[in-house]
């Protein structure tokens, strides 16, 4: 969040600059932490649980529950309505002489 308030005066900054940037950074960190996260499968604690056969990226035995997947579907959901809002947020509205 630091970060957006930092460039979006540079930028010529908006609330909805700084939203978006927070959203991005934070969806950053969610996906990294899920794409991080099977790293760990191969420690001593998970191969007593899943069986000696896990290893980094294959959990052997045991299985990845939906929270996992639903955690990386939304970050992935978020960045793209990131994407989309950063589209339209420096477009202004025409103004018609009525």
């Amino acid at each position: 969040m630091l970060w957006g308030h930092v460039v979006a005066p540079a930028l010529g900054g908006s609330f909805l600059f700084d939203l978006i940037v927070t959203i991005s950074t934070g969806c950053l960190l969610i996906g990294s932490g899920c794409a991080l996260y099977p790293l760990g499968w191969d420690s001593e604690e998970v191969r007593q649980t899943c069986g000696n056969l896990s290893n980094q990226f294959e959990l052997g035995t045991c299985h990845i529950g939906w929270a996992y997947y639903c955690t990386g579907g939304g970050a992935a959901a978020a960045m793209l309505v990131c994407t989309w809002l950063a589209c339209f947020s420096g477009k202004k509205q025409k103004q018609y002489p009525y």
